[in-house]
């Protein structure tokens, strides 16, 4: 294991207890310390559990884990079910639905996104010529 693995894995110690009670920020929290020391297997597990618990950076975290680990149908369900009041949701189910083949609803997400505030969004629009 290496020395930042390490760092992290100690670090997960910290939330470990408050995630074990159902705090779903010490779940969020738990679930980056161990995303991050490399064991996707238990990140994935507690992402879960947060975003079932309502924390929009869980499922959006958990949904960019499901797309890197070539999971991008049930990423993409778990972040439209999360994108109407959230810009980088909005834009991270536009490039989903961009790699799934998908223009039409990309072209649809990247707007909503652009339209909330999200500049990644409103650049892709422009680098299309439709913004």
């Amino acid at each position: 294991m290496g020395f930042l693995a390490l760092i992290h894995r100690l670090n997960a110690r910290r939330y470990r207890a408050g995630a074990e009670a159902g705090d779903p920020v010490d779940q969020y929290n738990l679930a980056i310390e161990l995303e991050r020391a490399g064991d996707d297997v238990a990140a994935e597990s507690w992402y879960r559990k947060a975003a079932e618990a309502g924390d929009p950076d869980s499922r959006n975290n958990l949904a960019l884990m499901l797309d890197r680990t070539g999971r991008k149908s049930e990423a993409l369900k778990l972040l439209v079910a999360a994108a109407d009041d959230d810009a980088e949701i909005a834009y991270n189910v536009a490039v989903l639905n961009e790699e799934l083949g998908d223009e039409i609803a990309a072209l649809a997400w990247y707007r909503r996104a652009s339209e909330m505030g999200d500049s990644d969004a409103a650049r892709e629009l422009r680098r299309r010529g439709l913004h």
